[in-house]
């Protein structure tokens, strides 16, 4: 019988002609009206291509005429689905990997050499997934399962083409325009996540007036700075907010907890932040993320400096310091490589951990392998980069962070294993497709402003914002957590993964990145990975439906 083990409590369930749907997304409600009228799978995912949010759906049918099991990943969709045969051979799909992994025998959750590799690269498996059995559908991918297959045929059916007539000086305008589509369908149930940054303060104004709005706060001092800006933005909007409080010293322990939950590792040190907001927030169960706006909209830190660089080069401008003379070159000849070099500036986007280190470990071969990886599966959903070098960069470089980098689709299974739903208007297929109607590398820098799209928008609403202050990214600092703060004896508590670089001395004085990186793995490991009563999110719901076309039957239960 084939199964889904649905963890999304927003998701909509519809029962139509011999079919069970499973809606999640933006525009769930819509897409519920059209197959209530009586459209095909193709129909509705012709409407739901032509949408501007994001989302994901999956149809079970009982009728012998067609396949049991099809989904389709929306293009820009962060909500996951994952899919395998669990241990007794039944076809399972979820939208929680912990569901998946639940329906394995500790034996059979195999943690494959690439996935590893992965690990120590980028913090996440940015195409695959952590265990061997478990299979993920890409952005844009849709999926056909039918009885007696073992696996699945996958196809690549959307991707993203550019929005004309924009210009930086009206592509705000057009923001405005998409962001109250998209917000409208949860303006009046949900709440705002409020960082205080450009990225979540610009959605206040879609939701219903006021907003009620939450922040999660550690009181770690190096981010004492990120938390005025929340009081600031939270008095400049007029925001009812909660601020959810937690202490450092319970950080491992959270740490624990959010791994336990999610089912797989945390990827970065702000989940914990996030965990505690799913659990302990008492306002609604749909909360709205400014996550996604740096990928679309943004330039990272490394390409600020390989601006400077690209800018600078014609001018024999030699920066007074040594070190920074070697840097300034070293930055110029990453910019000289071509996009899909594994070395060049592009695919340094969502490389966390010592590169070097990690390639000593896992082999220069499958290094290049898994950065090539990388660049096909989002150029393959993007249009081609075109420009000069630097523009070229700043092109596959955002596109890989959006969508291989993970941070939100993790983000977004941590509230779905609490009962909870992280909404993210920045990931709508509409602004996507806006952003890639400015040529590179003007949709992220115009006269010297990044991220200008949003800022001028933010601007627009709040003129007394200040749009010019440092940005914040809530990241706790690795280095002192794991050297002298609370996840000093992390190491004491979980033995180092096996696949850990040989470096000699301790690995957060080496990297606290990579010490990160192999910290999080090794609590995922010890408690979930080989748990032997491993259960399903508890409020997860069962939909089903026979394979067998004689006695078609279909059901929905909870786990």
């Amino acid at each position: 019988m084939a199964t889904v083990l649905l963890a999304n409590p927003n998701a909509e369930v519809v029962r139509s002609g011999g079919r069970r749907w499973i809606l999640c997304g933006t525009h769930r409600r819509e897409l519920r009206s059209v197959i209530e009228n009586g459209a095909d799978f193709r129909d509705v995912k012709a409407h739901h291509d032509s949408l501007p949010g994001e989302g994901t759906f999956i149809v079970l049918s009982a009728r012998a005429d067609e396949p049991t099991i099809r989904a389709h990943r929306g293009i820009t969709s962060a909500y996951e689905v994952f899919y395998c045969l669990d241990s007794g051979g039944e076809p399972v799909l979820t939208d929680l990997f912990r569901n998946a992994l639940a329906r394995l025998e500790p034996a059979d959750r195999r943690v494959p050499s690439r996935a590893k590799a992965d690990h120590l690269l980028y913090r996440t498996t940015p195409i695959d997934s952590y265990v061997e059995r478990i299979d993920r559908l890409g952005h844009g991918e849709t999926l056909t399962w039918s009885p007696g297959e073992t696996t699945p045929r996958t196809e690549l059916t959307e991707t993203l083409e550019p929005e004309s007539g924009l210009t930086p000086a009206n592509a705000h305008e057009r923001l405005d325009e998409v962001l109250l589509a998209v917000c409208a369908p949860i303006a009046d149930e949900a709440s705002l996540m409020l960082s205080g940054g450009v990225d979540s303060t610009v959605l206040e104004p879609y939701l219903t007036d006021p907003t009620e709005s939450v922040t999660g706060s550690f009181d770690t001092p190096e981010l004492e700075f990120e938390r005025e800006y929340a009081d600031r933005a939270a008095d400049l909007v007029e925001t009812d907010r909660e601020v959810v409080e937690m202490s450092e010293s319970s950080y491992l322990e959270r740490l624990e907890a959010a791994v336990d939950a999610l089912g797989m590792p945390p990827h970065q040190l702000q989940t914990p932040t996030f965990d505690g907001i799913y659990r302990e927030y008492d306002g609604s169960d749909t909360l709205v993320s400014g996550q996604v706006a740096d990928a679309v909209f943004g330039l990272s830190g490394q390409l600020e400096v390989a601006r400077t660089v690209w800018r600078t080069r014609h001018l024999r401008y030699a920066p007074p310091v040594v070190e920074k003379l070697r840097r300034h070159r070293s930055e110029l000849e990453k910019l000289t490589r071509h996009p899909s070099d594994p070395d060049g500036q592009a695919l340094r986007f969502a490389l966390y951990t010592d590169r070097q280190s990690a390639v000593d470990a896992i082999g220069r071969r499958e290094f290049e392998r898994r950065q090539r990886q990388r660049y096909e599966y989002a150029m393959d959903r993007v249009p081609d980069a075109t420009g000069d070098d630097y523009a070229r960069h700043v092109h596959v470089g955002q596109w890989v962070d959006f969508f291989c980098e993970d941070a939100v689709t993790v983000w977004r299974q941590a509230g779905l294993a609490r009962g909870r739903e992280m909404y993210t208007p920045f990931a709508g297929k509409a602004i996507a497709e806006l952003a890639l109607g400015l040529e590179s590398p003007e949709r992220y820098v115009h006269d010297g402003e990044p991220k200008h799209v949003p800022k001028n928008l933010l601007g627009e609403w709040y003129p007394d914002y200040d749009r010019s202050k440092p940005k914040g990214n809530g990241n706790f600092p690795a280095d002192r957590f794991l050297s002298s703060g609370p996840l000093e004896s992390v190491f004491d508590r979980y033995d180092v993964p096996e696949f850990a670089p040989d470096i000699r001395g301790e690995i957060v004085d080496h990297s606290p990145g990579l010490a990160w990186n192999l910290a999080g793995y090794a609590v995922w490991r010890d408690r979930v990975l080989r748990s032997d009563d491993l259960e399903p999110a508890p409020h997860s719901r069962i939909v089903s439906v026979s394979e067998r076309p004689a006695a078609p039957r279909s059901d929905i239960e909870s786990v």
